[in-house]
């Protein structure tokens, strides 16, 4: 799903990373870790195409990451940030997000929403709730699925776990291992979480 070979990123005169050699194939589960500002969320976006990256190979799909590719690369991939504040009115409001910021039942995999929600433990309730009303946990739970929901073979997620408990970070955890083993997608996920990175076949430390 994802090559990188001998990669980085400067901002300025400030190198955040580089020689950064990434392979993540289908049913992996991969965490980046590292020190805050050494450019994980940076990586994430230099993936879609957001942020300049060099490199001596970069590929996704086997497409190049370039100018050329970038739309049917991001058409393949759910990316969810760390901090998001939407305007919208209501938590079922928020399924939409992963897709154009606006709800579209059709490229839904809606047959999976029991199931997710149960896994995540999402209440009904939380749909209606009006949306300013949702804690930041509730939120990143209700983003997670609504990325889990489309069918896209690559996930990238930034500290999806970031304003969890345990129990909760368990529960994503297990979310992703079954959305990549059992479903064959990759995820890249960005994260401090010991509890979470605990559940990823490689943890990859950016200096």
């Amino acid at each position: 799903m994802i090559s990188l070979h001998s990669a980085s990123i400067t901002f300025g005169d400030r190198p955040l990373f580089s020689g950064l050699d990434l392979a993540v194939d289908p049913g992996q589960l991969i965490g980046i870790s590292g020190e805050s500002g050494c450019g994980k969320t940076s990586l994430l976006r230099a993936l879609l195409g957001f942020v300049p990256m060099e490199a001596e190979g970069a590929f996704l799909f086997g497409l190049p990451l370039d100018a050329e590719h970038i739309d049917a690369i991001r058409q393949r991939t759910a990316y969810v940030p760390q901090e998001l504040q939407p305007a919208v009115e209501k938590g079922h409001d928020l399924i939409g997000l992963t897709h154009d910021l606006s709800y579209n039942s059709s490229l839904h995999q809606t047959r999976f929403l029991p199931e997710l929600m149960e896994a995540l433990a999402i209440d009904v309730s939380l749909f209606s709730l009006p949306a300013s009303k949702l804690s930041g946990g509730q939120r990143q739970r209700m983003l997670l699925m609504a990325a889990l929901l489309l069918p896209k073979p690559l996930l990238l997620l930034d500290e999806p776990t970031s304003a969890l408990d345990e129990e909760s970070s368990k529960r994503v955890g297990r979310a992703l291992q079954q959305a990549c083993r059992d479903e064959g997608r990759a995820a890249l996920v960005v994260s401090h979480d010991p509890v979470l990175l605990g559940f990823c076949d490689k943890v990859i430390n950016l200096p």
